[in-house]
Order: structure tokens, then sequence, then C-alpha cells
């Protein structure tokens, strides 16, 4: 956001390389701010919400300042409307490079998954994995953001529906997950186009609304199988 209002000239392939930034510094915060003893996921959860609602607030008052965003109040919501094969290019070599890099390291997440005691005993690099891993995510979701916008929720939805369909190894969830994920995406900007038409609406509010009660649920069903 501050590169657009700041630099409106800008070209979309220079624009990735700050979402690349943005994304870096928000992954390491958050991590930063989980790592106090031992990392578990609900540390890295309410570190990540805590990170957002920051950032998101900072990102709102400089569009409060700056009376030409509109744009980027339309880009915050999440949309792929107006984009083109031009955007595709731009995202293509950071698609390509960041999905290999992510099947290769398959194997290695489906033994971290078991557990650092276990990956440790089977000779995995665990603190490896993690650094390998974090750039993988930066790269796939940095570039993502800089062209379509924060689009919510697919990101959480389909490893979880993907790891129900193939199994839990990650050499299968992770192409299944991006096979499935575009497709979700595809059918949420279609149902998009319904609900202002003949205006097409951003497509982060249809995956919001799927993803929303998603979400409940995981939560209910973590709650169960603790109890």
């Amino acid at each position: 956001v501050l590169a657009t209002i700041l630099f409106p000239e800008l070209h979309s392939k220079t624009t990735v390389y700050f979402s690349f930034l943005g994304s870096a510094l928000g992954g390491i915060t958050v991590y930063l701010f989980a790592a106090g003893g031992k990392v578990t996921h609900i540390k890295l959860a309410l570190a990540g919400m805590a990170v957002h609602l920051f950032l998101s607030s900072l990102t709102q008052g400089v569009i409060v300042l700056n009376e030409d965003a509109t744009d980027v109040l339309y880009w915050l919501v999440g949309s792929i409307n107006g984009k083109n094969w031009s955007h595709v290019l731009v995202l293509l070599p950071w698609s390509v490079f960041g999905l290999l890099a992510a099947f290769i390291m398959g194997r290695s997440i489906s033994i971290l998954v078991l557990g650092e005691n276990m990956a440790t005993g089977l000779g995995e690099k665990v603190q490896w994995i993690r650094l390998v891993a974090g750039v993988i995510v930066i790269i796939l979701a940095g570039s993502s953001v800089a062209v379509a916008g924060p689009i919510g929720f697919i990101g959480m939805m389909v490893p979880h529906i993907a790891r129900k369909l193939v199994g839990g190894d990650y050499q299968r969830i992770l192409p299944f997950s991006a096979l499935l994920g575009g497709t979700l995406l595809v059918y949420a900007d279609i149902l998009s186009r319904f609900i202002a038409y003949p205006f097409e609406s951003p497509v982060g509010i249809v995956t919001a609304l799927i993803g929303a009660p998603f979400f409940l649920y995981l939560a209910r069903k973590g709650r169960k199988i603790k109890q």
C-alpha cells in the first residue's frame, strides 16, 4: 500500500518486490513474537493475528491520509477483476520457482509434521526446513498478494480439504492444494459477479463468506478433540 501511494508510477513487476519486503517483515515479526519458549501453532496464530491487526490499522491510517486511494481500497478486499496476461507474466517466474521448491520440500515437511524429535532422529535439519519453507511462503504469498490483493481464507481452507482427500503426505497435499486453491478461486470469482450484477464484487468478499464459517468449524472441531 505504501509503495502504491508513494510511487504511483511503479510497474507491477516492481511492486512485487515491495510485497516480498512486507511479507518478509511481517513473517519475521510474527515468528519473533511467538519464539519465546517453545513455538506452538496457537502462539503463532495469536502472534499472527496481533501483527495483522497492527499492520492493518497502519494501512487504514495511510489510506485515510491520502484521498486518492480508491484503487488501494478495492485491492485491499482482494480482487482479480481487470487482471490480464501481463499480470500472469509478473507472477509466473515466482510461482513456478516457489511451487517447484515447495514440491521438492514436500517429503521434509511431512517428516517435520511428525514432531521435531522424530524429524531430528530421521536426520532432518529442522531449522533449515523451517527457514526454507518460510522463504517459499514469502515468495508465493508475496507475489500473489502484490497482484490480486489479500484474498483471505483460501490458504486456510484448501490445505485442510486436501488433507482429507489425499491423506497426510505433503508430497500429495502441496500439488493438490495448488490445483484446488486455483479452482476454488475461479468459482468464487464467478459467484462474485452475481452479487451486485452487472458490477463485479471483489472476490475476497465471497471467500470471506465461505471461509469464516469454515474457520469456526475448525475451531469447534479442535475444541471437541481436546475435550
